[in-house]
């Protein structure tokens, strides 16, 4: 073994001839065999395997002092006296362990404390004892106290060892088998050597929790954010607290006074960990009609409209710099929508990147049910920052635990019932039913919204200053401390607290060495203001800031509007004033709505190329009311203006012009033969006109029929010679009422 060559090289070439100095009759061999130095390697650490080769060779010199004239006894103890600064080899410790490996047979192993041989259990009864743990999802004495209580006596067959009956014949042979369990077990199955047998926590919780669990026991990739710009990478999530807050209500939109937990939303740049953004406020909860008509309490929670607007907090804030930024979100709550994506690639010239966390989807067992959730430590550098917060936010009134039924306080139902007395809402004689305003003014068992947002401000900029953290890629700042406070320090030196190695410029030489340096991590604030002071920013656009306040949705311009979906109501813009002219039919764009005045949208190309702000049509998405006659007149003539516009672009094709045009000939032709055949039987009673229409009408026919025989008899040429001879006859004949033209013969 090439990690041992020492310790093999003093194990195999150890004395063998100082047993026979001794005059024993059973020579012992102070080393470990060359068949067990893989043994060695595989189950001893580095120290371990140094501390048995010097006490096998110290073994030996005691051994080498048996059976002299001397006292062996004391002849230890003065060879243990070179050995005293070393723990374990006392004179004691030295005679228990030559004690120990003589009756052993000089064996080495033990020598090692608390050694653990390799497995003897058949590894067919190791795979078995490992998935009866994994199923147990309480403990691994409960899984090993099922093999010994329950399954071992009961005789079950358990892989490897067959049932108790026929171990007991195979193991004694000699006896007969007892009638009931005789309480003996195979070799090995203490409880303590059993539990070495466990699989790794890892596979426990794959098995019992899940991908997720299991990431904790895993190894871990080190991402390094040291090179990192400031808004380079921004990281967003949302969180709750671990408090309530008491909700005054807001009769306008129709919420109740009540207690709510705390959410929010968070924005944070990598590089610094510095807090960008932040929204919170209460979860609430209000009634929503349902389809069936029945009414279900529905609690309002961190959604993708808070992630826009955290979103324009950022950049309205802290600008934007040259480089790409990209933005981290998770695939749940705290989203950004597609639409929105686009409309950040759009406005910012395709600088602003949305990446997602991964996705699980897994399933241990092939046939198992699949796990679905996110990957929190994908955007680690946020979620371990929560934690701390809370500690710090613990002794906040209304606090109640991570888990409120775990670790929540025991009264906390009694103070929302006194809350909840308190502001008597509700309906009744004895409700007071008191108005927000007044709310506000009560002393409750909650803090109110505002005094949660306090708290959090001080608590983030409390951490953003600190210096005792473990922020990995963070700079390392040296300062320098007056080594006597009480004594006056020279000029430009604070005596009680740090110095710049800038404030050092001014001092001797003499006084430069006397300065006590001292090294911390800078803080999350200074590495913020340093970084920015290398990567400067500039203002977002304004206009385009206002588009963050908008909601973007993708649709469609179908049917001569903008066509989108939006909440399960069908939005419909038209175009007026003709702005999406020259956009192809069926084109995706995007549509930005305030939802709460829908009755304009901004459409844009996909690519962020600005069409034209479009109305709703019936400004209304439910539409027009039935009895609305001046609203419906509207509609129609916004409805005729497209009419309008679809039949001049259709005239003024020109292959549409030139079918005009012959319409225009035929009817003056038509017009021709008219007033000809009037002009011919004007002095003709109605009858002789009749009849003359008549027989032109059969001397026609037979003419038809003429020619059909004609045609059948005569070959095309002779036909079309005929025709043609039979046009310039009647040209002849009509030359000014013909124009040309004998299509009417």
């Amino acid at each position: 073994m090439s990690i041992l060559p020492s310790v093999v090289d003093s194990y195999s070439l150890a004395s063998a001839g100082s047993a026979a100095q001794t005059g024993l009759a059973a020579p012992l061999r102070f080393a470990v065999p060359l068949i067990d130095a893989d043994e060695v390697a595989m189950q001893l650490k580095p120290k371990a395997r140094h501390d048995l080769t010097l006490t096998l060779r110290i073994l030996e010199k005691v051994h080498a002092l048996r059976g002299g004239q001397r006292d062996f006894v004391a002849q230890v103890h003065a060879l243990a006296a070179g050995y005293r600064h070393i723990r374990g080899l006392s004179a004691t410790r030295l005679l228990a362990k030559y004690y120990a490996f003589i009756e052993a047979g000089g064996n080495w192993r033990v020598l090692v404390k608390n050694y653990k041989s390799p497995s003897k259990q058949p590894a067919e009864f190791v795979s078995f004892l490992q998935g009866l743990i994994e199923q147990n999802h309480r403990s691994v004495s409960a899984a090993i106290d099922k093999l010994l209580e329950i399954l071992w006596p009961e005789g079950a067959e358990i892989p490897g060892y067959g049932t108790w009956q026929n171990w007991f014949a195979r193991t004694y042979p000699d006896q007969a088998v007892p009638a009931r369990f005789p309480r003996v077990y195979p070799a090995g199955w203490t409880r303590e050597n059993l539990r070495r047998y466990a699989p790794s926590r890892a596979h426990r919780k794959m098995f019992q929790q899940g991908l997720a669990a299991a990431h904790a026991h895993l190894p871990k990739i080190i991402r390094d954010t040291s090179r990192l710009k400031p808004m380079e990478w921004i990281v967003i999530d949302d969180f709750q607290l671990d408090c309530y807050c008491a909700f005054p209500g807001d009769p306008e939109l129709g919420y109740k006074p009540q207690v709510a937990p705390v959410g929010g939303i968070l924005a944070m740049d990598v590089a610094s960990r510095k807090v960008l953004a932040r929204i919170i406020g209460p979860l609430i909860t209000r009634k929503v009609k349902q389809p069936d008509g029945t009414e279900k309490e529905v609690r309002f929670n961190v959604r993708s409209v808070h992630a826009q607007a955290l979103l324009y907090q950022v950049f309205e804030t802290h600008g934007i710099p040259d480089y790409p930024v990209t933005i981290i979100c998770e695939n749940k709550t705290a989203t950004i929508l597609p639409a929105v994506e686009l409309m950040l690639s759009s406005i910012s010239e395709n600088r602003i990147r949305v990446h997602r966390t991964s996705l699980i989807e897994h399933k241990t067992l092939p046939n198992g049910f699949v796990e679905r959730g996110g990957a929190p430590w994908e955007k680690g550098w946020i979620e371990s920052g929560f934690n701390a917060r809370w500690n710090l936010m613990g002794d906040m009134k209304g606090y109640k635990g991570s888990n409120e039924r775990l670790n929540g306080p025991a009264n906390m139902e009694a103070m929302k019932e006194y809350f909840l007395k308190l502001v008597a809402y509700g309906e009744g004689v004895n409700k007071l039913n008191l108005p927000p305003e007044v709310i506000a003014r009560l002393r409750t068992p909650f803090p109110f919204v505002a005094e949660v947002e306090k708290v959090f401000d001080f608590v983030t900029a409390w951490q953003e200053q600190r210096t005792n953290h473990r922020c990995l890629g963070f700079d390392t700042v040296r300062e320098y401390y007056w080594p006597t406070p009480k004594l006056p320090a020279p000029g430009g030196i604070d005596a009680h607290g740090p110095n710049s190695p800038e404030a050092l410029a001014c001092l001797t030489p003499e006084q430069q060495c006397q300065m006590v340096p001292d090294e911390r991590k800078e803080s999350r604030l200074e590495r913020w203001e340093r970084l920015s002071a290398m990567h400067m920013r500039r203002a977002f656009p304004a206009s385009a800031l206002k588009i963050f306040m908008l909601s973007p949705v993708k649709a469609t311009w179908i049917n001569h509007a903008v066509q989108f979906s939006y909440e399960k109501k069908p939005y419909s813009y038209i175009d007026d004033d003709g702005v999406m002219a020259g956009v192809p039919e069926r084109t995706d764009v995007l549509a930005y709505v305030d939802f709460q005045v829908p009755a304009r949208a901004l459409v844009m190309h996909l690519d962020g190329r600005m069409l034209g702000i479009l109305r709703l049509f019936g400004d209304d998405p439910r539409g027009v009311s039935v009895t609305d006659e001046e609203a419906i007149r509207e509609q129609k003539a916004r409805r005729a203006i497209i009419v309008h516009r679809i039949m001049g672009e259709i005239q003024d094709r020109p292959l549409h012009q030139a079918a005009n045009e012959e319409l225009a000939a035929d009817r003056a032709h038509n017009d021709a033969v008219v007033a000809r055949w009037k002009v011919g039987t004007a002095e003709l009673t109605k009858a002789e006109r009749v009849g003359a229409a008549m027989g032109e009408a059969a001397q026609g026919a037979a003419e038809q029929a003429e020619e059909a025989k004609a045609v059948a008899k005569v070959d095309v040429q002779q036909l079309l010679a005929r025709r043609a001879a039979r046009a310039e006859a009647e040209k002849q004949t009509h030359p000014a009422a013909s124009n040309d033209d004998a299509s009417w013969v």
